[in-house]
C-alpha cells in the first residue's frame, strides 16, 4: 500500500478494453504483445473445443488466477495466439468458445461473463476475433467497522494507526505512521494535512489480516471476514474543516479519540472530540500512546483526569481499562451498544497494547436499527451518500460512498426510478446503477451501512458533487420527512462560548459544508458568573438553532441527520437536526 493509496482506487473499474495498449478490436491490428503468462488478467486464446471435464476444471482453475490478478475481472482475448499472433476462427469455433468460457465461469460460482467485444476479419474469410470480460462477483458477506480517529496534534494518531495497519514498531521518530501519511509536506512536518485511510481485516479464525501478511488492500479485502477501516484525521486546528468532513462525511460506526500518556492533562481539543462523540450519541474507545514515556504519578494525574471528563461528558456509560483479551466479546457488544467506554494503553515503540485493540474490534460490529427516519434494508427505500467522484474512459462516473438506507443494486434489477441531486437548484436529476463494488470487489448487491463504489449514468448533464445523494424517486414525493429546503430547526450542545454572538456559521453536512445564518436561538444557556463557567455552561446545554443557508443554497436534509459547524479554526456546536422546514 502507497501513502496515496485510499479506501477506492482505480482497480475498481480495470477496464477490459483498456488493459493493453494495442487492442485486438483495432482496425488493422495483425499482432499483439505476446501473452505475459506470469502476471496481469489477459489471456489469450486461439479457440475453445472439445474440452473434457478434467480440462475445462484446469482451465476454470487458470480463469481463478487471472481473475485474482484483475481484482475480479479477466479479459480472454479470443482468436490470438499465444505470441500474439491475429489468426481468427469461425463463427462456430467462436460460439463453441464462448459456451465453454461460461461453463469456466459457471464452474467458480460467482463469475460470470459480463460483455463481449468482438471484430471481423474482413481480409480472412469473415474470421471473428473478439475480446470476453469476465467478471467474478463477491461471494463472501463481509461486515464493515468505519472508525474515526481523532485527537490532539502529537498525541500519536498516525503513529498507532501505522502499528495497527502495518504490524511494526515505531522507533520513537515516527517511523510507523510514514506508511499512512500520503503528501511529502506531512513526511517532513508529521502533521497530518488530510483525510488518511488505513485497513485491517479479520478472516472466519479471528486472525489479524493487515499489510504485515498482505501485499495490497485488495488481498485484505478478498480474504477478510470483517474489515476494519480506519479514518485518521487531523489534530491541528489549521485544519478543522478536514476533520470536520471525516466526522460527518465517511459515516463512522466508532470514535476513536487518542490520547498522549506523557501529557498530565486533556487538552480542549481532546475534551471537545469527548463532547461531540456524547452529542453525537456514537460508540467511543479510547487509546492512550506513548506508555514508554509516561511516568507513574503522571500516568495516575491523566486517569483521574480522564475518568473525570468521561463521568461528565458521558455519565450513562460505564469506564473499562482494558488490561487483556478476557470477556472481550462481550466488550464489544457493549462498546457497540452505548454501554461502555473502554481504555486502552499502548506503546509504538515496544508494540505493546495492540492485540487488546484489534480483539475487540474483531468482535465489534455496527448496529443499523431503524432510527428516528424509520429506515430498514427494505429495497424500497434506498439512499446513498456521495462522498467521492471519479471519471473513467472506460466507464463514465464512479461515486464512492457508503449506503445509508435499503439496498445498492445495477438499476435492472432494482426496477425503480433513481435520482440523483441536489444541484445547486435544488433540483434532482435521474441516473441508472450499471455496477456495484464494495470493499474493492464486484459484487451484485451492497447493504444498508456498508462502502460502496457505484458506475452510474445520468439522463441528462450535471455536475455531481461531494455531499450529494443517489436516493429512490419515491424519497421526495411531498409529505416526506426528507427533503430539500434551506433551513431547518437543530438541536446542539454549544462548544464556543461565543456562539451566541455569531450571526453565521459553517455548517457540515454529510460531505459537504454551508455557509448558514443563524435565524433563532431558542433556550439561551443560562449567563455564568465569569468566562470558565459559562464555557462549562455551553459546553454541555442543549438549545435549539433555527438555520438558513446563504446564498439560496439548498440541500437534502432530514430529521435526525448529523452535523457539525465552525466558526474559523474552532468548532461553534455538533447535534442533529430536529425539524425541516
Amino acid at each position: 500500500m502507497t501513502t496515496r493509496d485510499t479506501m477506492y482506487s482505480e482497480d475498481i473499474v480495470l477496464s477490459c478494453n483498456r488493459s493493453q495498449l494495442i487492442s485486438v478490436l483495432d482496425e488493422g491490428v495483425t499482432r499483439l504483445p505476446p501473452e505475459t503468462d506470469n502476471s496481469g488478467n489477459i489471456e489469450y486464446k486461439t479457440k475453445l473445443n472439445n474440452t473434457s471435464i478434467t480440462r475445462t476444471s484446469h482451465l476454470a482453475t487458470q480463469l481463478q488466477w487471472r481473475l485474482a490478478e484483475g481484482c475480479g475481472q479477466a479479459v480472454y482475448v479470443v482468436g490470438v495466439h499465444d505470441d500474439g499472433e491475429v489468426v481468427g476462427i469461425t463463427e462456430k469455433e467462436f460460439q463453441l468458445t464462448l459456451d465453454i468460457l461460461n461453463d469456466m465461469a459457471g464452474q467458480l460460482g460467482n463469475a460470470h461473463v459480463s460483455s463481449i467485444s468482438r471484430r471481423v476479419l474482413a481480409d480472412k474469410e469473415n474470421r471473428v476475433v473478439a475480446e470476453v470480460c469476465i467478471t467474478q462477483r463477491n461471494a463472501v458477506q463481509r461486515s464493515e467497522l468505519r472508525v474515526t480517529v481523532l485527537g490532539d496534534h502529537s498525541a500519536g494518531k498516525s503513529t498507532v494507526l501505522g502499528c495497527l495497519t502495518y504490524g511494526e514498531a515505531d522507533n520513537g521518530r515516527g517511523k510507523a505512521r510514514l506508511n499512512l501519511l500520503r503528501h511529502r509536506h506531512e513526511v517532513e512536518s508529521g502533521r497530518t494535512s488530510s483525510i488518511a485511510l488505513g485497513t485491517i481485516g479479520f478472516d472466519s479464525d479471528g486472525q489479524v489480516l493487515s499489510y504485515a501478511n498482505n501485499n495490497s488492500a485488495e488481498q485484505i479485502y478478498r480474504r477478510a471476514q470483517h474489515v476494519v477501516t480506519f479514518i485518521d484525521t487531523c489534530g491541528y486546528s489549521k485544519h478543522l474543516k478536514t476533520t470536520a468532513r471525516a466526522i460527518t462525511g465517511h459515516s463512522p460506526h466508532v470514535f476513536c479519540v487518542i490520547i498522549a500518556a506523557d501529557s498530565e492533562t486533556l487538552t480542549g481539543t481532546t475534551r471537545e472530540r469527548l463532547r461531540i462523540a456524547a452529542v453525537l450519541n456514537m460508540p467511543l474507545m479510547v487509546v492512550i500512546s506513548k506508555m514508554d514515556l509516561a511516568t507513574r504519578a503522571g500516568f495516575g494525574m491523566l486517569m483521574h483526569n480522564l475518568l473525570a471528563a468521561l463521568d461528565t461528558t458521558i455519565p450513562g456509560r460505564s469506564k473499562c481499562v482494558v488490561t487483556g483479551s478476557a470477556a472481550n466479546e462481550s466488550l464489544a457488544k457493549d462498546m457497540m451498544g452505548l454501554a461502555v467506554v473502554p481504555i486502552f494503553t499502548t506503546s509504538a515503540v515496544r508494540i505493546v497494547g495492540f492485540s487488546e485493540i484489534t480483539t475487540v474490534l474483531s468482535k465489534s460490529r455496527p448496529v443499523h436499527a431503524s432510527g428516528r427516519d424509520g429506515f430498514s434494508n427494505s429495497p424500497r427505500l434506498f439512499e446513498y451518500h456521495i462522498e467521492h467522484l471519479y471519471s473513467f474512459d472506460s466507464v463514465g462516473t464512479v461515486v464512492t460512498g457508503w449506503v445509508h438506507a435499503g439496498v445498492a443494486k445495477p438499476a435492472a434489477e432494482l426496477g425503480r426510478k433513481l435520482v440523483v441531486g441536489p444541484d445547486s437548484a435544488g433540483k434532482f436529476t435521474g441516473v441508472e446503477v450499471t455496477s456495484i463494488h464494495t470493499l474493492r470487489i464486484p459484487t451484485e448487491t451492497a447493504k444498508a451501512g456498508s462502502s460502496a463504489a457505484l458506475a452510474i449514468q445520468t439522463q441528462q448533464p450535471v455536475s455531481i458533487q461531494k455531499g450529494m445523494v443517489i436516493v429512490d424517486a419515491e424519497r421526495l414525493r411531498d409529505g416526506s420527512k426528507r427533503c430539500v429546503s434551506d433551513e431547518f430547526v437543530a438541536r446542539i450542545a454549544v462548544l464556543d462560548p461565543e456562539f451566541s454572538t455569531m450571526n453565521s456559521v459553517i455548517v457540515h453536512i454529510r460531505s459537504a459544508y454551508r455557509l448558514a445564518r443563524i435565524v433563532e436561538i431558542t433556550n439561551d444557556p443560562p449567563v455564568a458568573a465569569d468566562t470558565s463557567e459559562k464555557s462549562a455552561a455551553f459546553s454541555c446545554y442543549s438549545v435549539l438553532v433555527r438555520l438558513k443557508f446563504d446564498d439560496s443554497v439548498c440541500d437534502y436534509l432530514y430529521p435526525g441527520m448529523p452535523i457539525i459547524a465552525r466558526d474559523g479554526q474552532s468548532l461553534t456546536f455538533a447535534g442533529h437536526i430536529e425539524t425541516v422546514l
